[in-house]
Parts: C-alpha cells; structure tokens; sequence
C-alpha cells in the first residue's frame, strides 16, 4: 500500500522546511515557541504578476495542526483545497510528554499507517518505523548522537532492514545543522546539503550539491519569512535560485492560535 508514501510527501511539501534534529518533543521539533495551541498552513504557488509584484497563484496544500496545553500534537488534519478532510494523524504519547505513536486515518477513519517512536533509557530518539495498513513495515530510520546529544547520523532503512541511505550532520556553534552529507547502499556519497539561517534560527538558503551525474549539480533556495510577536513564522516564501534570476515557487502562510 503506497498511501502511506504519499502523505509523507504532501506534509514535508505543507510545511517549510526547516534543518532541525527530530526529538519526540512535538512543538520544538516543529520549530514552534509559546503556548501555541493551533496552527493552520496554506500553502500557495508563488509568482510575479504582471507588474513584477510577487502574489500569490493557486492553493496547493492546507494542514492544521493541533497542540494541547503541554506542546504535545493533539493531531494534524491534511484538508483538499475544498477543506475536505483527506487524511489525519492523531498522537500517542508517554509519561515523559515524548511522542510515541502516530496513527493515520482516512476521512472515513480507517488507519492507513502508523508510525512508531522509540527511545533509549535517557529518552533519547533512537529509532522510528513505519507499518502500512496491513502492519507491514516499510521502513525504519536508526538515530545515532553525539556527545552533546545532538542526533549525529541518520540510516534509513528498507522493509528488510538493510540500510539504503545515511545522513551525517555537522552542526553550527548554535546547534543548527550547518551541513548534511549523504551517502547510498554503496557508502559513496550522492549529496551534500547545506543552510545558512536567520536570527530566529530558520533557514534563509538551502544549497544541494547532487553527485550521482557525471557532471555534478548545485541547487538553491531562499526562503524569506516573516515571523509573530512570539518569534513563530506567519508567512515563508521560497525561491529557487536559476543563474542571476530568484523564481518564486511557493507561499506558505501560517494562522497560529494561542492558549
């Protein structure tokens, strides 16, 4: 069942995408500060109108994510541009407030997918799989730390549990990532990312350096946001960099609810 592959890709496109290390701990691996209780994100392609204005075109993709007063996800709910519920993710979690379960329903509340936290004796995120509907895993991904705590190396793994993709963080002195390195089965390196952020600590570039050509290729994007009285972004435009030229590709902005 391929469902579970493509709501993953439609939440990575719905929200922007920040360099963060993934922890169990809902709001700050969503990137969020403050009582927030509810977030809702549109996002739009983005383009320049006739008098070179950038506007935004045709909606693409709609979330709401919901928290609860501790900053746990409650759930999220992907809508249709209609506002027609496609699929929601709803959350488990344990006594240390870390996440532990993620269970995805279709609009008629069969579960499509299911997602799987699990931690070390220090409440460290060591590992994450996926089961389709049949529970079936159709993969799983292998956290390793450094000494700081920081998750150092991501594996991910195949239904039969051979590692097909690494990841390898380098970190800034403020604990952002500054740079990943990916490597394939073969442990030759295909890609290399980097970012460079703002003073809220999300990224304003992204730069991806492919390998896996003859002729290696660099790809950028900036990203231009601008941010709530709680230091929460409302609105983050990206833009792919073609030669001189920055192109709009799309808007996102965010409505974001307090306690």
């Amino acid at each position: 069942m391929k469902t579970k592959g493509l709501w993953i890709a439609l939440l990575a496109m719905a929200l922007a995408p920040v360099a963060a290390a993934q922890t169990g701990r809902d709001l700050g691996d969503d990137g969020l500060q403050g009582a927030v209780r509810r977030v809702s994100a549109k996002m739009y392609e983005a383009k320049y109108d006739a008098a070179d204005s950038l506007t935004s075109g045709e909606q693409l993709e709609y979330l709401i994510t919901e928290y609860n007063s501790r900053g746990q996800r409650r759930q999220q709910v992907y809508l249709s541009v209609a506002e027609d519920v496609i699929f929601r993710t709803r959350y488990k979690h344990d006594g240390f407030g870390l996440t532990t379960l993620e269970h995805v329903v279709d609009n008629q509340d069969r579960v499509i997918g299911r997602t799987y936290y699990l931690y070390d004796a220090d409440h460290t995120l060591t590992e994450t799989y996926v089961e389709d509907a049949e529970r079936q895993i159709e993969s799983r991904t292998l956290l390793k730390h450094d000494p700081q705590g920081r998750i150092s190396q991501r594996s991910f793994n195949d239904p039969r549990n051979e590692i097909y993709k690494r990841e390898v963080y380098t970190y800034n002195a403020n604990g952002t990532i500054s740079r990943a390195v990916v490597y394939d089965r073969s442990r030759q390196r295909v890609q290399e990312k980097r970012w460079e952020y703002d003073s809220h600590g999300f990224p304003i570039s992204y730069t991806l350096y492919d390998y896996t050509e003859d002729e290696p290729e660099m790809f950028v994007t900036i990203y231009e946001r601008q941010y709530d009285s709680h230091g929460n972004w409302t609105r983050c435009t990206e833009f792919e960099i073609v030669g001189d030229r920055r192109i709009p590709t799309y808007t996102t902005i965010r409505e974001i609810d307090y306690f």
